[in-house]
């Protein structure tokens, strides 16, 4: 076999153009984050001379294992069947390189390292001999053949077997610890990325330099281009009190240590903890100590709505954010804009933001948490992205105490490796407290306004009967909206069941009035819609619409100009951002309470229109106090405390909740916080909790070598670690009956459409757009429900996997339809 006819790809890429296509775009990357890396080093005690041989070294060898003529052989074939290349390549690694990180990077960059690898590599055949030692020579190594194989794979697979001894491994201050993992996935994070921008080049064969360059440039910036990018993301906005104390902290560091200590940041809804976390990333991305910002919240919802603030509060391009949870993929398709055309497939995309590799990253604490282990196939990419990362978890309060906790096992672990990261919420117990406090710095808002005026937005009005009275709705309740003609109403409860109801009666009782239902039981393709209707309606308040916004709310009935009413359940504590005139809300804990209440009257500082002056205000005739309004639910307060529930803990924080909020206290951030201590007293509140069992275990095992995952996201799996106490499943469901194309259809035919549409499907298989055309038109509701509406039937339809089919019609406005259940899916 002649030199020249060493291949890399398929396409006919040489190895050696491989290589150097790959060092040529790793050199750039180390260019482009020389000043972040050292820092890096310094901050962890590493030699960073070291990293930058160990990238080189683990890059120019990484392909070597191609050199084999079976190898050579399959590439060229149609229908290729191809053998393992990177375990040999990392023979040839292993003879000029001493360091076992740069081995590991090499041997595991298209593959998870577990603690079944290596079990059954066979040893490889002839290698292109001549081939490779040329092209070592070239790059000024050498090797040789004549090495034991036995004795290379032997050495493997002990450094396997005694890496996994308890006495070699341990989270901290080991031969095998966090910084041993650290050290392995940064050096893995910078191969991967160079040989798989390398192999983009080559497809699309790119050949100008100036091109790459600038394209380079454009996937990957450098810190100080991306700090230049947002050097104006505050806009024309006045800072307000919490972000210029951010500020004010970071101006205080005179190190790269001190400028990595984590931040703990509480402040009121509508004060922009957002802008003060990014105005953080800002002054990190200055000073060399990030080149990414990762960005976690709790719901998909949440984090798909975050994409959009991103870019157009804050100006932040587009092509720079990445997104992942589990439902990624459909959230690409859906906002796939073909006109606009990108650098990247949309399978691509969901790669590259699998692993957070974008400058900006949004995703929820979920595939953070997973990414710690091996919760996912790239994990390890992941985690060496996180490395450089400023992580910002928001919305700390909305965490079961599972989850918290594991936030707390989340954020020790960035503390050691000295990532800086932020910690955000409006309210946060003591109890919770303690568990970031120390290490920490610590910025609580005031709750005064920038003329120094405390902020009370509204006022608390506590109902001791409930919402729905047997069948009917409480003449109190019905009073208040008989009387509030004229204003923008939030109603919300507790469970979708009765959001339904609601909206029923009031429909019937108010016909004229603009009533919109939102809840978790809509289809996903009509859950933005419902989310931009409401955020059009609420802008209107504030600033003019233009056209397209009026028209689109007119395309589903619903006018600007003209007060409205909303109904909806739980999904409205932390994913609408709108100001509500009054709001009308079940009893729930106080934290739900609280954030309930961040809807009302938003970011203003006085309760009445007679000391406040903002558009919401004005628009208001005579002298009108803002008031939430909260109506009792009785013995019990479902979901958060059932007749089932077994513990008093829940029934505790109710009753205490409940205390609090009859004596109607003046609501202020102060007495939000004092009322949250009150409330949340019982010492029991994380003894359910087992930090080493729920996730060091899982963590140390897979510091390297360690377990594979079962189950992916996107299948719903809890993977390697269990992030969230969910209780019980939630079936995706298509309703017997629903609109389609302007017609109804029922739920077989659909399905048959799709799979004979060709947009939607190649020879009986589905793509991308076919699977998300299904999934789209799915509700999710309780195994109870469904079985409760098939008469305890199970239904379903054999497609591209089991489609569950629920005897109900399904509309935009309400939902399924005679959906009558006690039970909330949130």
């Amino acid at each position: 076999m002649s030199s020249y006819e060493t291949i890399a790809k398929s396409n006919g890429t040489t190895l050696k153009e491989h290589t150097e296509d790959s060092l040529r775009i790793s050199n750039y990357l180390i260019a482009a984050n020389k000043d972040l890396l050292e820092n890096w080093c310094k901050l962890n005690k590493v030699d960073v001379d070291s990293i930058f041989k160990c990238i080189r070294s683990a890059t120019t060898f990484h392909d070597f294992g191609k050199g084999t003529l079976k190898w050579q052989e399959e590439a060229l074939k149609e229908e290729s069947h191809l053998p393992p290349h990177a375990p040999y390549s990392g023979y040839f690694l292993f003879q000029n390189e001493n360091d076992i990180c740069a081995l590991l990077a090499c041997i595991s960059h298209h593959s998870l390292l577990t603690e079944s690898s290596f079990e059954r590599i066979p040893y490889p055949d002839r290698f292109n001999e001549k081939y490779l030692s040329q092209l070592a020579n070239e790059f000024n190594y050498k090797i040789s053949f004549d090495v034991s194989w036995k004795n290379y794979f032997e050495n493997l697979k002990k450094f396997k077997k005694d890496s996994q001894l308890p006495k070699f491994r341990n989270k901290w201050n080991n031969q095998i610890d966090s910084k041993f993992k650290a050290k392995y996935c940064l050096i893995l994070s910078y191969l991967t990325t160079s040989d798989g921008i390398a192999s983009k080049i080559e497809e699309e064969n790119l050949l100008d330099k100036d091109r790459i360059s600038n394209t380079l440039k454009k996937w990957f910036p450098s810190p100080q281009n991306i700090f230049n990018e947002l050097n104006e993301v505050e806009g024309e906005k006045k800072l307000t009190e919490i972000q210029r104390n951010v500020l004010d902290e970071l101006s205080k560091s005179s190190n790269i240590y001190e400028l990595s200590k984590p931040l703990r940041i509480e402040a009121p809804c509508g004060e922009g903890k957002t802008l003060a976390a990014l105005l953080a990333g800002k002054e990190l991305l200055k000073q060399n100590i990030i080149n990414k910002v990762i960005f976690t919240l709790p719901t998909q919802v949440t984090t798909n709505n975050m994409v959009q603030e991103f870019e157009e509060e804050y100006g932040i391009p587009r092509e720079w954010i990445g997104v992942y949870h589990s439902e990624v993929m459909s959230f690409l398709v859906e906002t796939n804009d073909e006109e606009q055309e990108s650098d990247f497939s949309l399978s691509s995309q969901k790669f590259w933001n699998l692993i957070y590799s974008k400058p900006f990253n949004i995703s929820t604490i979920d595939h953070l948490l997973l990414s710690l282990v091996n919760g996912f196939k790239f994990a390890p990419r992941a985690f060496g992205n996180i490395l450089n990362s400023l992580i910002i978890i928001d919305e700390l309060h909305y965490y079961d105490t599972h989850t918290v906790g594991m936030i707390k096992c989340l954020c020790e672990t960035l503390r050691h490796l000295k990532i800086p990261h932020v910690i955000m919420s409006a309210t946060i117990p003591n109890q919770i407290k303690e568990k970031f406090h120390e290490d920490y710095t610590k910025i609580q808002s005031s709750g005064k306004d920038n003329e120094n005026n405390e902020k009370s937005p509204f006022a608390f009005e506590y109902h001791n009967r409930q919402i729905d009275h047997g069948e009917m709705l409480s003449k109190e309740f019905l009073d208040i909206l008989d009387d509030s003609e004229e204003l923008n109403i939030g109603i919300i409860v507790n469970t979708v069941p009765k959001s339904k109801k609601i909206f029923t009666e009031l429909k019937q009782r108010f016909p004229e009035r603009q009533i919109l239902l939102y809840n978790s039981q809509f289809m996903r393709k009509d859950r933005p819609k419902k989310e931009k209707i409401l955020r059009i309606l609420g802008k209107n308040v504030f600033e003019d619409l233009d056209d397209e916004e009026i028209e689109f709310c007119s395309e589903y009935g619903f006018d600007p100009d003209d007060p409205f009413i909303f109904v909806g359940t739980q999904v409205a504590e932390i994913s609408l951002n709108i100001s509500f005139d009054l709001i009308l809300s079940d009893l729930a804990p106080l934290d739900a309470l609280i954030q309930r209440g961040g809807r009302l009257h938003r970011k203003m500082s006085f309760n009445n229109n007679k000391d406040c002056k903002c558009p919401q205000c004005k628009r208001l005739d005579g002298e009108y106090i803002y008031k939430f309004h909260i109506f009792d639910t009785g013995e019990f307060c479902y979901p958060y405390y059932t007749k089932e529930d077994d513990t008093e803990f829940m029934k505790e924080i109710i009753e205490n909740t409940r205390n609090e909020i009859s004596r109607k206290p003046k609501f202020t951030f102060k007495n939000s916080i004092e009322m949250m201590d009150r409330v949340y007293k019982n010492e029991n509140l994380f003894s359910d909790f087992n930090a080493n069992t729920s996730f060091w275990e899982a963590y140390k095992e897979d510091l390297i070598f360690g377990k594979r995952p079962v189950k992916n996201e996107e299948d719903g799996g809890q993977l390697r670690i269990r992030t969230r106490n969910i209780e019980g499943a939630v079936f995706d469901v298509l309703p017997q009956q629903f609109e389609y194309e302007y017609d109804y259809i029922q739920a077989e035919d659909f399905i048959n459409r799709i799979y004979k549409d060709s947009k939607f499907s190649r020879k009986g298989n589905l793509n991308f757009e076919g699977i998300n055309e299904i999934t789209k038109h799915m509700v999710k509701i309780s195994p109870r429900q469904y079985y409760k509406m098939n008469n305890g039937k199970d239904r379903h339809f054999e497609a591209y996997r089991l489609i569950k089919i629920v005897c109900a019609e399904y509309n935009f406005e309400k939902g399924l339809i005679d959906l009558e259940d006690q039970e909330s899916i949130l």
